[in-house]
């Protein structure tokens, strides 16, 4: 009897293993789980500044707000072409009137 409920409570061990693994495995494959966060972006008034963003495939690009602004400005994602979008995001940040700094979320 004892035998036949530890094999019974071993199949249940292994369901519940083989449950979880895949359901890891489903989280793991999200875009969301491999996002990045880079930390203290500094951006020059006018200039176009490219972040490597290390994930090798094109991203999504989150920015925190603006910290250190004297004035209202505009803040660019630039797709020109200049660099490889599977290796770096490129901001311009225009018209804040200082260097200013944010965090990027990438994803």
């Amino acid at each position: 009897m004892i035998r036949l409920l530890t094999k019974a409570l071993d199949g249940d061990a292994e369901v519940i293993r083989r449950n979880h693994h895949d359901a890891i495995a489903e989280l793991q494959a999200a875009p969301f789980s491999v996002a990045r966060i880079i930390r203290d972006v500094t951006l020059a008034d006018g200039v176009a500044t490219p972040i490597a963003h290390g994930l090798g495939r094109r991203v999504m690009a989150f920015v925190s707000p603006v910290r250190n602004a004297v004035s209202n400005g505009r803040l660019e994602e630039m797709r020109d072409g200049s660099h490889k979008p599977e290796q770096y995001v490129v901001l311009k940040a225009t018209g804040f009137g200082a260097v200013v700094s944010v965090d990027l979320v990438v994803f």
